[in-house]
């Protein structure tokens, strides 16, 4: 067997052009790139990567091709520090900034993009609890979540939170940390906490856009897309979103036009009613999409997802005694259902019956199959029994 010579490594610092990143991101031809670069559509971009990497802060360190502090490409270990012309950052570092007073401490310079200011540890954030104790809990978050363990990061956040609910930037990344564990009604809990606190943060408007299009409800990302960029008009990621969105609702609206020429010939079609209802729940349309479903449920009562679907649009309107008949029914027509199960849990908590929602929330955490649902069913569990527990 023949042993390839290894390569030497890398100069310490030979970074890639803002343009050559800017390809690498985007996985564009170098052509798109010039059509871009000729209408105005790029400078923005080229300035936050030429800034970042200026700074320093895109290195060898937030690189997708740094593993186990080796580089893939030279296949030599590698100074966390270094970079070079074949960097491409992370997904998760794509939309890096340097946290202000901590560019001198390699192990916290490499956050999300965040706006966050020193003021909320000197401030208000932390006037209840201990501020160095506090702020190490949430630094170490911040390094958990880096590094994807997202479950030990989940543990610092609450911790800090545990002591002072009010301390923001660490509501903001528990919720960024439960959109990456896919449990999205709860980082739109957690960001609406965060609201209370500082409703004029751009990049929380940002996230909660994406916890809204996760759950699809499209009207509402949009509006918080919208209220992200009116913040701050240089967020791309905000603007993405938003295209991303449009491109979603115009599907909507035509689908929703075919599917009623479709009733024209037939009105009785239980299955486009159905998917009427849903299209419309995901414009926000409550009334419309409660009409859809009552018509599907009334051409085909056995459609346990459309009583299912009925009923969280009545709980969100706030007929809580009618969504938990239809979440009923839903699960008399399919005893398996670990969604109605949970929203049934809801309803029964918003009713004042902790112990069948308590039992709701259990069944529902034992029938879920995917991970993130199990885990927003436990957790909804674990609330009701501290409750329940706090009562006696």
């Amino acid at each position: 067997m023949i042993c390839k010579k290894p390569t030497s490594n890398p100069p310490e610092w030979d970074p890639p052009a803002p343009s050559t990143v800017y390809i690498k991101i985007k996985n564009i031809p170098y052509e798109t790139f010039k059509a871009r670069l000729n209408e105005g559509l790029v400078t923005t971009e080229l300035d936050q990567i030429r800034y970042r990497l200026e700074r320093r802060i895109y290195c060898c360190g937030v690189c997708s091709k740094h593993v186990n502090g080796y580089c893939v490409i030279t296949n030599r270990k590698v100074e966390p520090g270094w970079i070079c012309k074949s960097f491409v950052p992370k997904e998760e570092f794509i939309y890096l900034d340097s946290r202000p007073g901590s560019e001198t401490s390699p192990d916290f310079r490499y956050l999300s993009e965040t706006g966050l200011r020193k003021s909320y540890f000197e401030g208000e954030g932390l006037e209840e609890s201990n501020p160095k104790n506090a702020e190490n809990f949430y630094e170490e978050g911040v390094i958990l979540y880096r590094q994807g363990r997202l479950r030990l990061a989940l543990e610092a956040f609450d911790t800090v939170l545990s002591e002072n609910p009010r301390h923001f930037p660490a509501l903001f990344h528990k919720g960024n940390t439960l959109l990456k564990l896919k449990r999205y009604e709860e980082a739109l809990e957690t960001f609406e906490s965060a609201f209370r606190i500082n409703p004029d943060h751009p990049g929380l408007w940002n996230n909660t856009g994406f916890a809204l299009v996760k759950l699809e409800h499209l009207r509402q990302a949009l509006e918080a897309f919208e209220r992200s960029i009116s913040l701050n008009p240089v967020q791309k990621n905000a603007w993405e979103g938003k295209e991303a969105v449009l491109v979603r609702v115009r599907k909507c609206e035509e689908k929703l036009k075919e599917l009623e020429r479709s009733l024209e010939i037939n009105p009785k079609d239980a299955g486009v009613w159905f998917e009427k209802g849903k299209l419309h729940l995901k414009l926000g349309e409550l009334e419309k999409s409660r009409e859809a479903f009552e018509k599907a449920i009334e051409e085909k009562p056995e459609n346990a997802e459309a009583w299912h679907l009925r009923g969280k649009v009545l709980f969100e309107t706030g007929s809580e005694k009618e969504a938990l008949h239809a979440f009923e029914m839903a699960l008399r027509k399919k005893p398996d259902f670990p969604e109605a199960w949970y929203e049934k849990g809801k309803v029964l908590l918003r009713l004042g019956n902790p112990k069948g929602a308590e039992n709701a929330f259990k069944i529902a955490a034992d029938l879920s199959e995917s991970k993130g649902a199990k885990e927003k069913a436990e957790t909804a569990l674990a609330r009701v029994k501290r409750s329940v527990s706090g009562q006696k």
